[in-house]
């Protein structure tokens, strides 16, 4: 059961970031955009694995899938 909120806020956060990087990737006109995007990416992806393994309970579900909300609420306003 633990898992599931982690399950759900990572679909959430693909989809998410998938939204903000189509955007956001034409805006940038240099070579590294794609290492500063996959970057981005890790670190948001990390931050919600971190997530996962700090809390307990209740909050070890919500937090990953809060936070994955956040990500898609964002990227769908990007958009």
């Amino acid at each position: 059961m633990e898992k599931v909120g982690l399950i759900i806020g990572l679909f959430l956060t693909i989809f998410g970031m998938y939204k903000i990087d189509i955007v956001l990737i034409p805006t940038l006109d240099y070579f590294g955009k794609y290492v500063f995007f996959g970057a981005i990416n890790i670190f948001v992806f990390w931050v919600e694995w971190f997530f996962y393994k700090r809390f307990d309970g209740l909050l070890r579900i919500l937090m990953p899938f809060m936070f994955g909300l956040v990500i898609l609420l964002i990227g769908v306003k990007i958009a």
